[in-house]
């Protein structure tokens, strides 16, 4: 998100030197105090981390609540730190540790406006009797993403890290299964309920608004949302916004670039695509299921058709979504384009 975040280290034992200069408000007289200060700390679960940044030089205390990955809360205490910079601190934390969703930031900034971040909203902002602030691992993301809501739950779609391109089209939806970078955005639109459940979409799919806290959907999540809702609606047949597949063997390319000349309302099966590739029928046979694991790992449904592909006696095998929705796309398809 930021061109520079601070440094931040683990205060280890051999570190008391500078953390007892760091300290000055608890008087510690001797490297022995300090030492045993750390320590007493290390015996409670709190780790002590060292920041620096354009010169200065601070510390906090890094504490996981019930021993909670996903849940942080850490303890300014030398002197009083701006806004700006309390953000920042915490940006560099939640890349230090990719597995947290959210952090709760103590003592309050020296000042409550915080201009150059206007989007992040902690939930301790409006409470003056609270001197805390809390951020989320979304407000922070280098990636930005989008929820289509419909009739199968949500489609999630997410950009490459320059923001340009989108780079991943998930499909989410109740029982099954989130990676936590889905799972934390979830959790911040509030589409999962306090059974851990997805919610239900809507009939008619719509973008969602991204939540107090977030930025506005930049102009390739719009374009993309747009596009597929298009779609979906029966009143596009191709896509044209931009996209970029960032990760994938060769193998995995080859499938994908021939899924992707699939035209609209057409099938081809797992041999055919197989086929293409090896120009010989037996191997295609053999290569047919390596073909379907490669279309399971599809990072772009929609601009590469994977839905389009079935088994060679017409089955609707195996689809990333689900079968439902597989059948669903095929007869979107079938009935616009007679």
């Amino acid at each position: 998100m930021s061109e520079s975040i601070p440094a931040i280290k683990l205060c280890y034992l051999k570190d008391a030197g500078k953390y007892r200069r760091l300290n000055e408000g608890l008087l510690l007289k001797s490297l022995s105090e300090s030492r045993a200060f750390i320590r007493d700390r290390q015996s409670r679960g709190i780790d002590i981390y060292i920041w620096s940044y354009q010169g200065q030089e601070g510390y906090f205390y890094l504490q996981n609540p019930m021993a909670q990955e996903s849940w942080a809360i850490i303890f300014h205490e030398s002197g009083l730190v701006s806004a700006p910079l309390i953000r920042k601190i915490a940006e560099a934390v939640f890349r230090e540790f990719p597995a947290l969703y959210r952090l709760d930031s103590y003592p309050a900034p020296d000042d409550n406006a915080d201009a150059a971040f206007e989007i992040c909203l902690g939930q301790f902002d409006e409470d003056p009797a609270i001197q805390g602030r809390t951020y989320f691992s979304p407000q922070f993301s280098e990636r930005q993403l989008a929820f289509i809501a419909w009739r199968f739950g949500y489609i999630a779609l997410t950009t490459n890290r320059s923001g340009d391109k989108i780079s991943r089209i998930d499909f989410v939806r109740r029982d099954r299964t989130m990676d936590k970078f889905l799972r934390s955005y979830a959790l911040f639109y509030e589409l999962i309920d306090e059974e851990g459940h997805i919610s239900e979409g809507l009939h008619d799919p719509a973008l969602l608004d991204p939540p107090a806290g977030l930025q506005a959907h930049n102009s390739v999540l719009s374009e993309a949302a747009g596009q597929i809702i298009a779609y979906l609606s029966g009143e596009l047949q191709e896509f044209s916004f931009p996209w970029e597949i960032e990760e994938g063997t060769a193998f995995q390319k080859g499938v994908w670039e021939i899924t992707r000349s699939i035209p609209y309302a057409h099938l081809f099966s797992y041999k055919d695509i197989a086929g293409k590739m090896v120009g010989d029928e037996k191997k295609a046979i053999q290569l047919s299921r390596a073909v379907g694991q490669a279309l399971g790992a599809n990072p772009l449904p929609f601009c590469i058709p994977c839905h389009r592909v079935i088994g060679m006696n017409r089955d609707l095998t195996g689809f990333t979504g689900g079968v439902d929705i597989k059948d669903f796309l095929l007869n979107l398809e079938f009935l616009n384009f007679n």
